[in-house]
């Protein structure tokens, strides 16, 4: 007994296993890292838990399970690297927002220690909150959150995996967890305390519960999307806005499965139910107040005010009528899923950009695969992913005006353009078109 229990530690030919190699030496400075800070540690392992719990781990098909444990290491030892290399060496990445949010954050617990109210604001509190949480928990601890972010970016490719899943096989699912968790700018993102990552994981949950509920209707899982919903809205208002609205009004056409009177009732509930609670959150039934306020004008004035420094695509764009805005929408969507451009000179983000920016343009003819191939058969959950990657490409091809802006949201775009991108990977290694074209 004692001999196979040393062969499985050591593997074959009594050398130590590739796990064994990883978990031991983790384990130690694991150790070392947490003397003197039990609750923070605690607390970062329930957290990150939790979320692993939500996003479905458990439910990972057991053929998958090997190589998606793998990959998903990997990711979140990448993360940590990025980590401590920002503690050891002077960087740019720690004097971004992040300092804003830790410090507002760290403000409103020292109020709430004092049994005092710290306003912040109508719009975008959500994550100043859950900072003050935190450090009112376990004191000014800011890489409990940066950690808690990379257990969110693993859960963000496990809600795409399941989307993929359910709409493309086992290859594509494995294809889109891997894009997802591996995406270079993603990476660094989700390793800071910034709240991208809360927002790629509501926007990944809701969309995947919603391609659920198009199947099966179910109240849990409708009430799971409102409080997705109603959490995005705290955090970036217009993104939880516009996914509320594209939910509600798409539903009776995307969810073929039902009768026609089943998907009327239904539609009638969500939009209800989803008016009511934006109205009770400031925005007017189903975001009334905050749609019916935005204008070509108000578009023209953001992309003003985000056109500054170095980074900035044009000052000069002219949104004064409907036909000179539609005549800037190509040079805006063309820098929206092309810039920063390789070839152009100029500042840092450019230069590191690159490797990404190469990937994407290898990429973007599978997307286009990927949607007629998915279209074909699932018209229903296409049209409904189709409806937000447009929306929200559009809305930040106008509005955006500034390059580093842009490297940052756009991600919200690309995880659910990853679905389509998988399809048309896993479709053309299947007919042999991928190989075809890389050897031609």
């Amino acid at each position: 007994m004692k001999t196979v229990e040393a062969g499985a530690a050591t593997g074959r030919g009594g050398r130590l296993s590739v796990p064994a190699l990883i978990f031991l030496p983790a384990g130690i400075l694991a150790g070392f890292l947490a003397a003197g800070k039990l609750l923070p540690v605690s607390l970062v392992l329930i957290l990150g838990f939790a979320v692993l719990l939500i996003s479905g781990m458990h439910k990972v098909r057991p053929e998958d399970r090997s190589l998606f444990w793998k990959l998903a290491l990997g990711a979140f030892s990448i993360r940590l690297l990025f980590i401590v290399f920002t503690f050891l060496f002077e960087n740019p990445f720690m004097k971004s927002d992040a300092l804003h949010y830790q410090s507002l954050g760290n403000t409103i617990a020292a109020g709430w220690h004092e049994g005092m109210h710290q306003p912040v604001g109508k719009a975008n509190y959500g994550y100043y909150y859950l900072n003050a949480l935190v450090y009112y928990l376990v004191g000014f601890h800011p890489d409990v959150l940066r950690l808690l972010n990379c257990f969110l970016a693993i859960g963000a490719g496990l809600n795409l995996y399941f989307i993929s899943l359910k709409l493309g096989g086992r290859k594509t699912a494995m294809i889109s967890f891997a894009f997802v968790v591996y995406f270079p700018s993603f990476i660094v993102w989700s390793a800071l305390n910034l709240k991208e990552s809360c927002i790629i994981f509501l926007l990944t949950y809701v969309v995947r519960l919603t391609v659920e509920l198009m199947n099966k209707f179910h109240f849990g899982r409708l009430g799971l999307i409102i409080l997705g919903l109603a959490a995005l809205v705290t955090l970036r208002f217009y993104i939880g806005i516009f996914l509320s609205v594209i939910f509600s009004l798409t539903f009776f056409f995307t969810a073929a499965r039902y009768a026609w009177w089943q998907r009327l009732v239904y539609t009638l509930m969500i939009v209800c139910i989803t008016g009511v609670v934006l109205s009770q959150l400031g925005y007017g039934f189903l975001g009334k107040d905050y749609l019916f306020s935005q204008n070509l004008e108000t578009v023209e004035e953001q992309h003003r005010r985000g056109a500054r420094g170095a980074s900035a695509i044009t000052e000069e764009a002219d949104f004064g009528s409907l036909g000179s805005t539609m005549q800037y929408l190509p040079k805006g969507l063309f820098y929206f899923l092309c810039g920063p451009l390789p070839w152009e000179p100029g500042s840092m983000l450019k230069i590191v950009s690159v490797p990404e920016m190469l990937l994407l343009y290898f990429l973007y003819p599978f997307l286009f695969s990927g949607i007629r191939s998915l279209w074909k058969k699932r018209k229903g959950e296409s049209f409904f992913l189709l409806v937000i990657i447009i929306v929200f490409a559009v809305i930040y091809s106008l509005g955006a005006s500034n390059m580093g802006g842009i490297y940052r949201v756009r991600f919200q775009v690309l995880v659910l353009a990853f679905i389509f991108i998988s399809h048309g990977i896993a479709r053309g290694t299947r007919d042999g078109s991928l190989s075809h074209s890389v050897t031609r």
